[in-house]
C-alpha cells in the first residue's frame, strides 16, 4: 500500500493509503492522463506510452509517491516514419527527482505480440519461470499456456494452438498477466481495464490473480463495471472520480452503499 500518492497538474489530487484506485470519468477528463503523468516518473516508461499513443506531451506536473517526488517541467515524445519502412522516434524528458519504486504502465489494446520482448527489453528467464508462471493464472485460464520462440502458446490435453486463437480477452489477459510476473513492478497502471474483454467471471478471477502478487498499489481506468468487481473483493479500494473541473473520491463502503441505485459511471460525468 503507498502511503501518499499525489499528481499536481493544473489541480492537486492527493491521495493517501492507495492499495488499488479505479478511475472512471467521461472521455476526455483526463483519466488516461492521470496515470501516464504517474508512470513518467521513470523516464523508461516514456517509451512505453510513445509506442502505445504515437505521440504524448505534458508540461508542469509534479508526481510524490510516498517520500519521493518528481518535478517534470516537460516530457513529450512521438512516433513517426521517415520513410514507408523506416520509423523514427523522438524523446524529451526534463524531469527533476525520482521514485524508489518500479512503475509499470500497461496498455492491454496493444498486447498483440509476444511481450517478452516487446516491454522493457528484459531478457526471457529460464523454462521453469514458464511452468511456475502457467500454474499461477490456471484459476482464470482453463488449460496451460507455454512459450514458443515468438509467442504464447494454449494446451489442453492434446490440442495446442497460438493463445490468439482463443480470443482477444484470453491473450491479453495473459499478455498481462505474463508483463507482471515477468517485472514484478511495485506499482501496476493499466489503462481502459475493459478492453481485455474478458467475460465477467474470468475477469472476477483475472482480478484476484492481480491482487494476490503484492503489488504496492494497483490504478486502473475504466468505464465499464468492472469498478464494481474491485470494490467486492478488494477492502481497501478506492474510486476517483475525475471531471474536468475536478474530482470525488471515494472510498469501498460509500461504493458499495451505492451500488444498488446508483452507477458511478453515470455519477463521474455530471
Amino acid at each position: 500500500m503507498l502511503g501518499k500518492l499525489s499528481v499536481v497538474s493544473g489541480i492537486s489530487i492527493p491521495l493517501e493509503n492507495v492499495n488499488t484506485l479505479a478511475i472512471l470519468g467521461d472521455n476526455g477528463v483526463g483519466k488516461t492522463a492521470f496515470l501516464e503523468k504517474i508512470a513518467l516518473v521513470d523516464e523508461k516508461n516514456l517509451e512505453i506510452v510513445v509506442n502505445a499513443r504515437g505521440y504524448v506531451k505534458y508540461k508542469d506536473f509534479s508526481v510524490t509517491i510516498d517520500d519521493d517526488k518528481v518535478e517534470c517541467e516537460e516530457v513529450r515524445g512521438e512516433r513517426y516514419r521517415l520513410t514507408q519502412f523506416v520509423p523514427s522516434e523522438n524523446y524529451a524528458y526534463f524531469c527533476k527527482g525520482n521514485v524508489k519504486y518500479k512503475v509499470m504502465i500497461v496498455y492491454p489494446y496493444v498486447l498483440r505480440t509476444a511481450v517478452h520482448d516487446y516491454y522493457y527489453n528484459v531478457l526471457v528467464k529460464p523454462k521453469d519461470e514458464d511452468i511456475e508462471f502457467s500454474n499461477s493464472i490456471k484459476d482464470f485460464i482453463d488449460g496451460v499456456i507455454i512459450r514458443s520462440s515468438n509467442d504464447f502458446l494454449y494446451e489442453r490435453g492434446d490440442f495446442v494452438t497460438y493463445l490468439d486463437n482463443l480470443g482477444d480477452g484470453i491473450s491479453k489477459a495473459v499478455k498481462l498477466s505474463w508483463l507482471v510476473y515477468h517485472h514484478k513492478p511495485d506499482i501496476l497502471l493499466i489503462d481502459d481495464i475493459e478492453s481485455l474483454h474478458l467475460h465477467p467471471s474470468r475477469f472476477d478471477k483475472f482480478l484476484k490473480w492481480l491482487l494476490s502478487r503484492d503489488l504496492k498499489a494497483i490504478l486502473f481506468t475504466t468505464n465499464s463495471d468492472s469498478y464494481v468487481t474491485l470494490a467486492e473483493l478488494d477492502k481497501s479500494s478506492k474510486f476517483l472520480l475525475l471531471r474536468k473541473d475536478g474530482y470525488t473520491l471515494m472510498d469501498r463502503d460509500e461504493v458499495l452503499d451505492r451500488i444498488d441505485y446508483e452507477d458511478l459511471r453515470s455519477t463521474a460525468v455530471k
